[in-house]
């Protein structure tokens, strides 16, 4: 693979200088409506918040510098642009501004200023009386809500001088201090110079490397955002982007592989060193075959978690590393052999039950290593033997539950293992389906108002895998249900059900505890098979004469 050395970007320079000039924030605006001026698609999505925003009009207004504007003059085709909650549609041009730096800025400008608004809408005004931006729901007529609508001077009509007079009119009555200062807000607003400078290139190269030593500073940009913005296309082929990648995988139903993990993959794929600045190491024509194989990989990874290692969601994976380490491997061995699925299951049950899979860098790095071009069995081999096979002491404590934590996800796997079956209806539930869901996937059966000692309320033991509902009503379902299988789905014991039919909390807890214990005792051992023989097979140890 041929890497773009730190060196090679840092020897490159630019034919032409750049142009320093001055934008005047009207002529700006007609720039954006043209189609002029665009947003590329390796841009950061919109992060301002209504304290950026209301903070670019207020230094405008006082004639403070609000920062130099860096755009890549290059051809634009035809598209749609989008400013936030503006979209222009823009016709093919030879003399496109793309912004490189500024996108923040320019997007607050034409939303606010372009954009009339309809009723319902948040937009921002400026209040003559205090002399300071603020923001406000626009009412049927185009007036902040609230009382005294003559006050409040929308700031959509203030880059045009005839709205601003219309507006003027339509309020007559205005006091003088107040037409005067709106009069005043329209000029600082509209002839306020934004300084800037255009680059002229045909050289991505150059102008990634020019964004990344501009977007580095200030507010930082995540390792995807530095990603998108150095190596994203700029055409539609799929997939173009990390986020696209993460939607494809999310159609499987698994659930949402989040972006970060995607370019972790991507790296493991391209043998990149985890902690390795890959905005120097990674070949920007490489990047769309990356993502299609990032993409493939996955989609690998996911149907191995799903059937072989059993878990049916990225929800219920105690740990992110396997995505990366399993990405690699599925990459360099798309079709492995049956007995290397077997162990690839053993070694992810072994490594989490032992809390082995973490995912710092140094663990990261060491399982990656192990994955060598050409050696399946062997790199699976390589793999087990990083993983203890004896699980951590404290994995069967069910005292406490988070759904963050490791072990409570693992717990939530035995309780999804034994099939659960909807109380109300006796269906089988669909866990990847439930899971999307807003409300509390895994709900209590006991209130913890109704019990004297709290030890266990808080614990697994009182948390069914099931459709949300308020704890009395799953309670009197469980009470109701004479089916024992239906109970044995969630790990509800004859013994327990009858306790809770006595209005014994308590003794509920305790067996429920305990059958949750057993169940994920006996499923551990079923996924992790801690005491099996990891030889590799048979045909891969034959030596030919």
């Amino acid at each position: 693979m041929s890497l773009v050395s730190r060196s090679d970007a840092i020897g490159a320079r630019l034919d032409r200088s750049p142009v320093a000039t001055t934008f005047q924030v009207d002529r700006l605006a007609e720039r954006v409506l043209s189609g002029e001026l665009r947003v590329p698609r390796f841009q950061r999505p919109f992060r301002w918040d209504r304290d950026d925003k209301l903070a670019l009009f207020d230094s405008m207004y006082r004639g403070f510098p609000i920062g130099t504007l860096l755009l890549w003059k290059h051809p634009g085709g035809d598209e749609r642009v989008r400013f936030d909650r503006l979209v222009v549609s823009a016709s093919p041009r030879n003399d496109v501004l793309w912004i490189v730096d500024g996108q923040q800025r320019i997007t607050t400008l034409a939303d606010t200023l372009l954009r009339p608004g309809a009723a319902g809408d948040q937009a921002t005004f400026f209040d003559l009386d205090a002399e300071e931006f603020v923001l406000g729901r626009i009412d049927l007529v185009g007036h902040r809500v609230g009382s005294d609508p003559a006050r409040w001077l929308p700031m959509s009509v203030v880059l045009d001088s005839e709205r601003l007079l219309g507006w003027l009119l339509d309020h007559a009555g205005l006091a003088v201090p107040r037409r005067n200062r709106a009069l005043a807000v329209g000029r600082h607003i509209r002839e306020y110079q934004i300084p800037a400078y255009v680059v002229e290139t045909d050289d991505e190269r150059l102008l990634r490397t020019i964004f990344d030593r501009t977007n580095r500073s200030g507010k930082r940009l995540s390792n995807t955002e530095v990603f998108e913005a150095l190596f994203g296309s700029m055409n539609s082929a799929e997939p173009a982007s990390l986020g696209d990648v993460a939607a494809s995988v999310g159609s499987l139903g698994f659930g949402r592989v989040a972006e970060d993990e995607v370019l972790r993959a991507l790296q493991a794929i391209e043998a990149l060193d985890p902690a390795s600045d890959f905005t120097q190491s990674l070949d920007p024509a490489r990047v769309p075959a990356a993502l299609h194989q990032a993409e493939a990989a996955l989609r690998r990874v996911v149907d191995f978690l799903r059937t072989d290692g059993g878990f049916p969601h990225r929800d219920l994976l105690p740990y992110a590393l396997p995505l990366t380490v399993l990405s690699s491997f599925f990459h360099r061995f798309p079709a492995p052999v049956a007995r290397s699925r077997t162990l690839l299951r053993r070694w992810l049950w072994r490594g989490a039950l032992a809390g082995q899979l973490t995912g710092a860098t140094v663990g990261l790095r060491t399982h990656l290593a192990c994955i060598r071009e050409g050696d399946e069995e062997g790199s699976v081999q390589r793999l087990l033997a990083l993983v203890d096979r004896a699980p951590s002491p404290d994995i069967l404590r069910l005292d406490t539950f988070r759904r963050d934590a490791a072990r409570s996800v693992l717990h939530l796997c035995a309780l999804v293992a034994q099939a659960p079956r909807d109380l109300r209806s006796g269906a089988l539930i669909d866990v990847a389906q439930l899971l999307t869901s807003d409300r509390d996937p895994y709900p209590t059966v006991v209130s913890s108002r109704r019990q004297d000692d709290e030890t266990q309320v808080f614990g697994i033991g009182n948390r069914l895998v099931h459709p949300h509902l308020p704890p009395a009503s799953l309670r009197d379902l469980v009470t109701a249900c004479d089916d024992v299988t239906l109970l044995a789905s969630h790990a509800v014991s004859p013994e327990a059900s009858a306790a809770l039919r006595a209005g014994d909390g308590t003794t509920f807890l305790e067996h429920r505890a305990a059958t949750v214990r057993a169940a994920a005792a006996a499923y551990f051992a079923r996924q992790a098979e801690p005491d099996a023989d990891d030889s590799p097979s048979l045909a891969s140890m034959l030596v030919e004469d």
